[in-house]
């Protein structure tokens, strides 16, 4: 008998149903010589630091952070795990039961197809010390039938993998160690809760970063010198600028241009085929669908992509190549012969092609593409992207090129000449499938030597400030951090930035980036409206409370650690390697025992600060009736410390409480009065926040 372990029930269900496996059973099926069971993601967590110093301590239970156990180190890089929740307790029980059934020779570990992946199910064998059994890893790119099958048949000793357990644990260790010893001392320093993150933080910092240059922005007027405008068929742009006193000098030279008159000193026209945007990666994707898109968050995307990819609809969504390996020819073929007995034509499998197929632009996962699985009805937000990966698809193998024709004409006027450029389409090819990022811009019909009328004046102007990150160009920094920013937003990248991206040299990786970010957001850092991130007010105090507590967590820093989390995953570097150097790190910061002066301590505003409003980010402050946001009416959250319902349940809400509730959205409160029985009961008071009132209610449930 073979067991099948996979990451989640879904692709469980998937896995079974490509392996005949139909009969249900209470956490797995089993069929056709096969049991498939899952975890739900972690069943597995790294203890919390309280769990090291008092094996009384329970996960949630209340604990006091003090300075005085900082830093904190596992002895001997013992990392314990625990799991806490019930559910997977269960699950956990009954895996372990499975794995240990006597007719079990074999176990497929079928986390997804990452390093997470591998952790997940890898903890499961760690933990209940398995041996005598056949370990294979499923390498699963895609959910299809033939591809689950596939994998079966050709799966390989999960020892071949230990290189993703390794790194898998160095990530998750080196986060645990920053998290628990930095964000208890910057919390403790600053006298507000948080978070540093080692990809967290340079995120923040780089959209506080540009917010504060908006801020400090000085517009420098200048005078430019320019004839036509939009309505003109040639609008001509001097080179020459002005200080605004010298605008007798921009004016006189307006007098010249207009008085020589402009003519048309050349035209040149070539046919020019314009290629294809390349497949998409994950963070690709999510740039486009979020352009597109504005109410979509790159989690929102990548969260789609997971449902399609475990229905079997596209390949592994955590890939950060834009290219197909060369062996997945064959798989192609049939991908587009599924598509064209879909009803689309005009696409063809293009072997050979360097754009498309690259072996050494694909490390781990391909780029994103469709299956050969076709879905009949999928719901809107699904459609919206199995779409957006499918066209992009068909528009890389689209039959007929895109030609344009690319025409230049060039206006000498006096001694300056002027170019003026216009594309017009002679053969649409991929563009049926996709609209091109450029339109058609169609020029006035003329001949070399025709005048040109002018009209050139001197035009007050200003220079403009950075503008904010929009997913789009916050992805293009995360995935090339070390480019320099006016080269941020070019789609082809050097062979040297591939070998970084591949390396996972990134802010991030794909498995992790939107996670990231929904965080940052979630935690009141930056928020994300309408496709552009902007700074809050914590995130300001983050990056304030870093350079003070000299916590550098710059973008080089996490790079470089980012490479040497993959030079173990390549066997280069032992984890334990990262963790010193971690240490290192760690140590230098507490050791420095720096003090800061945080407008949001008390010993700052006089007021002390009992958490951050869930609307603005900004701190809250007690006032005498209620917990207010310090931005007053301009935010406007507030919660009442009594009101009727408090009143009629004898009861009200105290600074501990008050902090609860902005923590958790609700509070756990023993011995409320009920008017209708004259007896006490036990529930959560919570609160619902309209935008405009915050109301509270009743819920019942275990604390």
């Amino acid at each position: 008998m073979k067991l099948v372990i996979c990451e989640k029930p879904s692709m469980g269900r998937a896995v079974a149903t490509a392996l005949g496996a139909y009969e249900k059973k209470d956490g797995y099926m089993e069929g056709n010589g096969y049991i498939v069971s899952w975890c739900f993601g972690h069943l597995w967590g790294l203890q919390d630091l309280e769990m090291y110093l008092n094996p009384e301590y329970k996960h949630g239970d209340k604990a006091k952070w003090t300075l005085d156990i900082l830093p904190f180190y596992p002895k001997n890089w013992e990392f314990r795990y625990f799991i806490s929740d019930p559910g997977n307790k269960k699950q956990d029980k009954l895996l372990y039961q499975l794995m240990t059934r006597k007719d079990v020779d074999t176990i497929y570990a079928s986390g997804d197809a990452d390093r997470e992946g591998e952790v997940i199910i890898r903890n499961e064998f760690v933990q209940h010390h398995i041996t005598g059994k056949k370990i294979l890893r499923l390498w699963l790119p895609a959910l299809t039938p033939e591809s689950i099958r596939e994998a079966v048949k050709d799966a390989k000793p999960d020892s071949e993998y230990d290189g993703y357990d390794n790194a898998g644990r160095a990530r998750a260790y080196v986060d645990w160690l920053f998290g628990i010893n930095l964000s208890r001392y910057a919390t403790l320093k600053a006298g507000i809760k948080l978070n540093i993150g080692r990809c967290m933080c340079p995120i923040i910092s780089k959209i506080v970063q540009r917010d504060n240059e908006i801020k400090n922005f000085v517009p420098q007027k200048y005078i430019a010198v320019e004839s036509g405008n939009e309505d003109s068929p040639f609008i001509l742009k001097s080179k020459h600028k002005f200080d605004l006193k010298d605008i007798g000098l921009a004016e006189k030279l307006c007098d010249e241009y207009n008085a020589a008159g402009a003519y048309v000193s050349d035209i040149t026209t070539k046919i020019s085929k314009v290629r294809a945007p390349r497949l998409f990666s994950q963070s690709d994707l999510q740039s486009y669908i979020c352009k597109k898109n504005k109410k979509m968050s790159p989690q929102n995307v990548l969260d789609t992509v997971q449902a399609l990819y475990e229905k079997g609809f596209v390949t592994y969504p955590r890939t950060s190549s834009n290219f197909l390996a060369e062996t997945e020819i064959s798989k192609t073929d049939a991908i587009i012969n599924a598509m064209i007995s879909s009803g689309v034509e005009g696409i063809e499998n293009k072997p050979g092609n360097k754009n498309i197929f690259d072996d050494s632009k694909v490390e781990s996962h391909s780029a994103l593409t469709p299956t050969d699985k076709i879905p009949d009805a999928l719901p809107d937000t699904e459609r919206e992207v199995y779409e957006a990966i499918k066209n992009r698809f068909c528009a890389v193998f689209c039959s007929e090129d895109y030609l344009v024709n690319k025409t230049t004409i060039e206006v000498t006027c006096a001694e300056e000449t002027f170019k003026v450029q216009g594309n017009i389409m002679v053969q649409p090819g991929w563009t049926v499938f996709e609209e091109p990022a450029k339109k058609d811009k169609i020029l006035p019909e003329v001949h070399k030597g025709d005048r040109i009328p002018t009209d050139f004046k001197a035009v007050e102007k200003e220079t403009s400030p950075p503008k904010r990150f929009t997913v789009e160009s916050l992805n293009a920094w995360m995935k090339a951090p070390m480019r320099g920013e006016e080269d941020l937003n070019k789609k082809i990248y050097s062979e040297d930035e591939w070998k970084d991206i591949l390396a996972d040299a990134t802010i991030c990786t794909e498995a992790t980036r939107a996670a990231t970010l929904d965080k940052c957001i979630k935690e009141k850092y930056i928020a994300l409206k309408d496709g552009t991130y902007s700074s809050l007010e914590k995130g300001h105090l983050l990056v304030d409370a870093m350079e003070q507590l000299h916590i550098d967590l710059s973008p080089e820093k996490t790079v470089e650690l980012q490479r040497q989390i993959h030079d173990v995953q390549e066997g280069v570097l032992a984890y334990t390697d990262i963790l010193e150097a971690t240490k290192k790190i760690i140590d230098e910061i507490i050791g420095r025992n720096s003090e800061i002066e945080s407008k949001y301590a008390a010993s700052a505003t006089g007021r002390k600060n009992i958490g951050i409003c869930p609307r603005c980010g900004s701190p809250v402050y007690e006032g005498k009736l209620n917990f207010y946001c310090s931005k007053g009416k301009e935010c406007g959250f507030a919660l009442w410390k009594s009101n009727k319902l408090l009143e009629s349940m004898k009861v009200n809400i105290t600074q501990a409480r008050a902090q609860k509730l902005l923590e958790n959205k609700k509070v756990f409160i023993k011995g409320l009065y009920s008017k209708k029985k004259d007896a006490r009961f036990d529930a959560f008071i919570a609160y619902e926040d309209t935008g405009s009132y915050v109301n509270y209610k009743i819920e019942f449930g275990k604390a």
